[in-house]
């Protein structure tokens, strides 16, 4: 029953992330509700589905079969992911994309630091994040969950992409051209190039700490 019960949260997250977010859903709901309370329903929502997914896992056993042998966590692949996970996050905090969330968006679209490795890095960081732990747990449960976090940054950024595409903001146009949501893909195919100067060391050493304190929290829980 609870892993029902966990499926069922995970596709309500997805779902409700999208919908929500929608433009037709979205301008509908403001106009009856106005802003600050779509904004609150949203986030009212996020909490209740994800945090429903994460009690229901990690109390009342919602694990499932074994869908395959796990990866260890002293693998390679993913320490590689999470690292990953922790720069996206934390980049996307210090540079904000343009057709990434609502908040902090940037006055000027502009692909630069991270956002020249891809437009969503908040949504990568949380597919790295999810996919890692996807593959360490192996479970019907852990697919439930960590794969929420991998199939809704697909699905956002396409979604999220999409949407700004059909700005006619000259800038805006510039900026889907120069960057993509896979990462690198715009730097492998020429569109732009890489420049580490532009990756602010303070928030390079917020990432280490930030994945530092994780590692230490996973051997005390």
């Amino acid at each position: 029953m609870a892993l029902i019960i966990l499926i069922a949260f995970a596709l309500l997250f997805v779902i409700t992330h999208v919908g929500l977010s929608s433009l037709a859903v979205k301008a509908a709901l403001e106009k009856r509700l106005g802003v600050g309370w779509v904004k609150g329903l949203y986030s009212i929502v996020s909490i209740l589905t994800f945090g429903g997914m994460i009690v229901t896992y990690a109390f009342f056993g919602a694990r499932g079969a074994a869908l395959w042998a796990p990866l260890g966590w002293d693998n390679a692949f993913i320490w590689v992911l999470m690292i990953l996970a922790f720069l996206f996050i934390a980049y996307s905090m210090s540079t904000p994309s343009p057709v990434g969330a609502d908040m902090g968006r940037p006055a000027k679209p502009e692909a630069r630091g991270m956002l020249r490795v891809t437009s969503h890095p908040q949504n990568m960081g949380m597919l790295c994040f999810g996919l890692a732990h996807v593959l360490v747990t192996g479970t019907v449960g852990g697919l439930a969950l960590y794969g929420s976090l991998v199939i809704l940054p697909l699905i956002g950024s396409w979604h999220e992409t999409a949407k700004t595409g059909r700005s006619a903001d000259p800038a805006v146009q510039a900026f889907l051209k120069e960057t993509s949501p896979l990462p690198f893909a715009a730097i492998l195919a020429g569109r732009n190039r890489l420049v580490l100067g532009e990756f602010a060391l303070p928030t390079l050493l917020g990432a280490i700490v930030a994945a530092g304190v994780a590692v230490g929290l996973h051997f005390i829980l």
